[in-house]
């Protein structure tokens, strides 16, 4: 075998030992990858299930607001009608 042959053929097993590893080593980084994705969209669903008790708290504190407000109108007829009897 000639130098060009000898220096084709390990250019070609290195090329396929670089292919493999490379190979190897993407296929763990993708294996890693789904493992962040899947804990990702576990805590999606954690939080899209905590919705339901964030909107009934709200719906708490904006009839809470409310009823402050209707407090305060009477605080002020109560108020009127006090300075209109003095």
């Amino acid at each position: 075998m000639d130098q060009s042959a000898i220096l084709a053929v390990a250019m070609a097993l290195s090329g396929a030992i670089a292919g493999f590893l490379g190979g190897k080593r993407n296929g763990e980084i993708a294996a890693q990858t789904v493992t962040l994705l899947q804990a990702q969209v576990e805590e999606l669903r954690t939080q899209c299930g905590q919705i339901p008790s964030l909107h009934e708290r709200i719906a708490i504190l904006e009839e809470m607001v409310t009823q402050r407000a209707k407090v305060e109108e009477v605080l002020e007829i109560v108020t009127e009608i006090k300075e209109k009897l003095q």
